[in-house]
């Protein structure tokens, strides 16, 4: 009698994680004190020395003309030089008597606009920085990410794959099919998809 005798190769344990999947945990493990993105927010946190300037704003007092509406503006400055502009307003009424608690949301309510429309030009001033120190770590974190292989398919591709290829597929060609669906990267899952439903 013959015997045919086949090389042994690795079969990876359904148990373990495919090496793909634990590179892509890897990439986000943002626990990791040496993280591309976790040494960038470290670069990037520093002292800012801010100043808020809190005015009347009587452009708003006079093109409003409502009566018990107080309006305050306030400038928020680094190193001298604005970085945005705020307005707050609020209405003394019936319902809202204290003097004191309207003039704080007012005065809060201007703070916090010029805090939003500053965010927008320290960002900007963060890029510029940015380009003339490093490279870019959303860059470095992609790289890190495409460096450690392809995404592979998701579970709902496979079964939906599995699907299509007992449908369309002849009972051998199925079987080639079907044991290669596990080592399919989504791209081309979303391809083998495409070509068995068009």
């Amino acid at each position: 009698m013959n015997q045919t005798t086949y090389p042994n190769r690795p079969v990876r344990s359904p148990i373990q994680p495919h090496p793909v999947e634990l590179a892509r945990k890897k990439a986000m493990d943002t626990q990791d004190s040496e993280h591309p993105i976790r040494k960038e927010i470290r670069r990037l946190c520093e002292t800012f020395n801010l100043s808020a300037t809190f005015s009347e704003d009587t452009g708003t007092l006079s093109a409003l003309k409502t009566p018990g509406l107080i309006a305050v503006k306030c400038v928020l400055s680094k190193d001298g030089k604005p970085l945005g502009v705020g307005h707050g307003t609020a209405i003394l009424t019936r319902i809202n008597k204290s003097i004191e608690r309207t003039s704080f949301i007012c005065l809060n309510a201007a703070f916090l606009s010029a805090a939003n429309s500053a965010c927008k030009v320290m960002d900007s001033l963060r890029l510029d920085a940015y380009d003339k120190t490093s490279p870019r770590a959303f860059g470095e974190v992609r790289k890190a990410t495409e460096d450690e292989g392809p995404v592979l398919a998701s579970d709902k591709q496979k079964a939906y794959l599995q699907q299509l290829i007992r449908l369309h597929c002849s009972e051998s060609d199925g079987e080639q099919w079907l044991s290669q669906i596990d080592d399919l990267t989504l791209e081309e899952a979303s391809q083998l998809i495409q070509r068995f439903v068009s």
